[in-house]
């Protein structure tokens, strides 16, 4: 078993948006350590609903898991595992979805 298979869930291929990379770097926050935190459970700042729907998904094996973490005062990273574990992604909030379907459009 390889390191990137110790979470609850595995990850795929991890894909960063430019944007979150440069948050990330100018917070001095590492992204291979929120990877490892959404893979563990610790989904960070997200609503009991959410928290709930990630069980869910981690527990049953089908649907997205989703996680937020503050990473720069205000300023919030999602990490995004797609529900066929193919792919997590990292993006700000606004660029989240468009990075889905992306690389939605990618994998056909």
């Amino acid at each position: 078993m390889d390191e990137a298979d110790l979470g609850l869930f595995p990850l795929g291929r991890r894909i960063i948006s430019r944007n979150a990379l440069a948050v990330l770097g100018e917070a001095g926050a590492e992204p291979n350590r929120l990877f490892d935190r959404h893979a563990a459970g610790d989904w960070g700042v997200i609503e009991d609903k959410s928290w709930h729907l990630n069980r869910m998904a981690v527990d049953s094996g089908y649907g997205c898991v989703v996680s937020a973490y503050a990473v720069l005062g205000d300023v919030r990273v999602v990490v995004l595992t797609q529900p066929d574990h193919s792919n997590t992604l990292m993006a700000l909030p606004d660029e989240i979805e468009r990075l889905q379907e992306e690389e939605g459009r990618s994998s056909r």
